[in-house]
């Protein structure tokens, strides 16, 4: 029985062989880079295949929920949830997506879940990201380190000995190492002045390293426009202000008679194929999908289930009202007796 899980009723009409894990920490998220991957990703979702009750896992004081103030009310909330998704690539093949916040508590059970989704999807290979500061410049192409429970014996190693403080996958990594399961982590440098802001070029290469590992077609389009756009703005950054420009050049022939860190590798580009009518039409209705989401509509609203009964109790308390004839007491009591009840995809109030 799952801890923190709530799986679909259906069973998986075949297995899943891939997924791609990305939790987000604010931070500890250099670059911003794990939130664009989970943005670029976004548009190849489809059902949910798992939820995630993240009442118990969440600081709420370290992770606040976002309320929305509207003439003089407040008239929307929004929290960054936990949520694995359905995904089909651009060429259809299907993978899995762990997405929303990294969790604060519980990590145990919730690798304890994870093994769960794993063996009822079939999952064989695992990805996740990782983004850490480094002194590289911009000016020269992103690298990573790229690690695997099941290295091969063509994969550039760090040859190293260090301790460092853990993210959730690399916690889960460590815990399934032992069983027959491939996880696979990209760690991506970024330039130290990049740091708190976003690094576009540092998600492309990312994902371009996933899809060469895992032959899995993912979106890099949008974030490559992006990444261009930022190598213009730092360029007139750096002829506007005299100590970024050494900052750089200082970086750049450090990086150079260095020629690079052993154990680090730069992304193969991907190959442009040509989309086929399928492709073009799955992707023209995902943008209509979107073009005709409600307005304010945050960009990741994770549905969630609701073990905790707030979500009965809301409609409890809407239905009553309306109607107007059962006293609060008795409301109560039916939002407790809702609690104990199923809760398998109950929509949230809007």
């Amino acid at each position: 029985m799952s801890n923190y899980v709530s799986f679909p009723s259906e069973q998986p009409d075949a297995p899943v062989e891939y997924m791609v894990m990305n939790l987000v920490d604010p931070a500890t998220d250099a670059g911003a880079v794990a939130r664009l991957v989970s943005q670029a990703l976004a548009p190849q979702h489809g059902e949910p295949a798992a939820l995630f009750n993240v009442d118990p896992l969440v600081d709420y004081r370290a992770m606040r929920p976002w309320l929305n103030f509207k003439d003089g009310q407040l008239q929307g909330i929004w929290r960054d949830g936990i949520l694995l998704s359905h995904a089909r690539d651009m060429e259809g093949k299907a993978y899995l997506h762990l997405h929303g916040q990294e969790p604060d508590f519980h990590w145990d059970a919730l690798v304890a879940d994870m093994l769960d989704i794993v063996a009822r999807y079939g999952v064989r290979h695992i990805y996740s990201f990782t983004a850490i500061g480094s002194p590289t410049p911009h000016t020269r192409p992103v690298d990573m380190l790229v690690r695997s429970s099941k290295p091969n014996a063509s994969q550039e190693t760090l040859h190293a000995d260090f301790w460092f403080q853990s993210s959730f996958a690399d916690y889960f990594e460590y815990q399934t190492s032992r069983v027959d399961l491939e996880m696979t982590n990209i760690a991506v440098r970024v330039p130290m002045y990049l740091v708190g802001h976003h690094y576009s070029a540092g998600a492309v290469a990312a994902l371009n390293m996933v899809t060469s590992i895992s032959g899995l077609r993912l979106p890099v389009g949008d974030l490559e426009q992006d990444a261009a756009s930022q190598q213009e703005e730092l360029s007139e950054l750096m002829n506007q202000n005299e100590d970024l420009t050494n900052l750089v050049h200082s970086l750049e022939k450090d990086y150079d008679e260095k020629g690079g860190t052993p154990g680090f590798v730069t992304a193969p580009r991907a190959d442009f194929v040509v989309p086929s009518l399928d492709e073009i039409g799955r992707a023209a209705e995902q943008f209509l999908a979107q073009v005709d989401a409600p307005e304010g509509t945050p960009a990741y609203t994770p549905e969630q289930y609701d073990p905790q009964g707030l979500t009965a109790r809301l409609n409890a308390l809407r239905e009553r009202k309306a109607g107007g004839t059962v006293p609060p007491f008795e409301v109560h009591n039916e939002g407790r007796a809702r609690k104990r009840g199923k809760h398998a995809y109950p929509r949230d109030p809007e």
